[in-house]
């Protein structure tokens, strides 16, 4: 559904010329003769960018081995039992770092200030350098990002999550498909003006309240809702890849509404069909689970 409405988006109706079989017209095969030209250009992979490619894979790999779940992780046998102290976040900085360590070019015979005659050359530079950072970083992005996440923190330690979610016990008079339908439309449209992390953490606690408040399912309205949370697709603002399209000055803000709109509401249409087929077998959504009745914590 998404390709369909991109499709018709930019190419209109017109399925023949996507569905043409390999016939490609003279300005297909230009574009192949331009791009093809230009793969040739890059040549081989340089020290930079080959350094660049073992320090992401390290990053994934120290990622996905941090906490696995089912074995014991690094985390937890260097560090601590529940390993508290070192999150997904201390891996991206740890990583990050050594941007400003490895030189972007081998290392020189004679070392990095001087050749084998001893004359001075200018030391290669590191793969990142401050002032480049400086420079592109889009500090407003940064700042809202982490407004959203103080913002999220902040509502849930205050109680204000479980206040919102006792106001919003009238909602038991709605059928629960529609509050479903009703509060992931809610998150999809705040996600666009916050991240996608900060929005989940801020409407969790408020949905799992309401749930439990009501005798709802609590996934019923969780599962859809954190799906929808990553329905960025409007404005710039709404997820750094946005932000890094729209850096570039060759969209329109009214551009990317436009498309945008239509991916959220296939994604957020999609998401309940599958909560309300699927997801409510597998999940036993029509009973409400011991696990969240808080009359029965102790």
């Amino acid at each position: 559904m998404t390709w369909l409405w991109l499709h018709f988006m930019f190419l209109g109706f017109n399925m023949k010329q996507s569905f043409s079989c390999g016939l490609k017209s003279e300005r297909d095969q230009e574009g192949y003769r331009v791009m093809k030209e230009d793969y040739k250009n890059l040549g081989s992979m340089k020290f930079a960018e080959a350094s660049v490619l073992i320090i992401f894979v390290l990053l994934v790999v120290l990622w996905f081995t941090r906490e696995p779940g089912f074995i014991d992780g690094w985390a937890t046998v260097l560090f601590n039992k529940d390993g508290k102290y070192v999150s997904d976040g201390t891996v991206a900085i740890l990583v990050s770092m050594l941007f400003f360590v490895i030189p972007s070019e081998l290392p020189r015979c004679g070392g990095y200030g001087y050749d084998q005659e001893g004359r001075k050359v200018k030391a290669p530079q590191t793969l990142l350098t401050w002032k480049v950072v400086n420079k592109r970083m889009p500090w407003n992005v940064i700042l809202l990002l982490g407004g959203g996440f103080a913002l999220a923190a902040g509502s849930e330690k205050s109680g204000l999550s479980g206040w919102l979610g006792q106001r919003l016990a009238p909602l038991q008079q709605i059928p629960p498909f529609a509050i479903s339908l009703l509060l992931s439309m809610l998150v999809a449209t705040f996600t666009e003006c916050s991240s996608n992390v900060a929005t989940t953490t801020l409407f969790l606690p408020i949905l799992a309240s309401m749930a439990t408040a009501i005798k709802m399912h609590p996934l019923y309205v969780m599962l859809p809702c954190t799906i929808a949370a990553s329905l960025a697709f409007m404005l710039p603002v709404a997820t750094p890849p946005n932000a890094i399209v729209f850096s570039f000055g060759k969209l329109k803000v009214i551009d990317m509404v436009k498309a945008g709109f239509g991916l959220n509401l296939i994604g957020i249409l999609t998401t309940n069909l599958g909560i309300n087929t699927w997801g409510y077998a597998m999940f036993d959504m029509g009973n409400f689970p011991q696990w969240a009745n808080v009359t029965l914590r102790p």
